[in-house]
């Protein structure tokens, strides 16, 4: 419903500002069973009808992770933004935000190819994710968009020691 939010950007795409460049994290999801999340009413009505796959929840856990510095980076191309809020997410956790993101000096995060400040980041809005940007930068590269579109990447600088990194959601406004 509505606009495409983040994507993660093709490697090969002539507009991807990190063209030629590594970006080899892994896409994961967990593979839930039919009834995963969905109610127990719409379970004792369906669960014995041969059309039972309709009421399949279609959010099921996932994302993008890395563990080493030769999976390099993952490039999100962000949607049109009316405000230049920018937040991920990681996973799996209910409080993983700041060790994952603020305080992994393992993890470099860009915003249209510049490194961003990580001291101007805050866990936002909850444990598990952190506001990159609470609105668009307005001087320096940071603010340029040359491909007419802006772009957040994550990469690591070396091996992750402990927990890999596991963003389950970007989102904007």
């Amino acid at each position: 419903f509505g606009q495409s939010g983040p994507r993660v950007e093709d490697p090969d795409d002539d507009l991807n500002p990190y063209l030629g460049e590594v970006q080899k994290w892994n896409v994961w999801h967990k593979d839930n069973d039919l009834w995963y999340m969905v109610g127990k009413q719409d379970t004792s009505l369906f669960k014995k009808r041969d059309d039972a796959e309709m009421c399949r929840h279609l959010d099921a856990c996932g994302g993008i992770s890395a563990s080493k510095a030769e999976d390099g980076m993952v490039v999100f191309r962000l949607p049109k933004m009316e405000v230049g809020l920018v937040v991920v997410c990681g996973c799996c956790g209910k409080d993983v935000g700041q060790n994952m993101f603020m305080d992994n000096e393992n993890l470099e995060i860009s915003f249209n190819t510049v490194p961003l400040n990580k001291t101007t980041f805050d866990v936002w809005p909850n444990k598990k994710c952190v506001r990159l940007l609470k609105k668009f930068p307005t001087s320096g590269r940071e603010s340029e968009t040359p491909t007419g579109h802006h772009y957040l990447a994550l990469k690591l600088l070396e091996n992750q020691v402990g927990a890999d990194v596991r963003i389950s959601h970007v989102f904007t406004i």
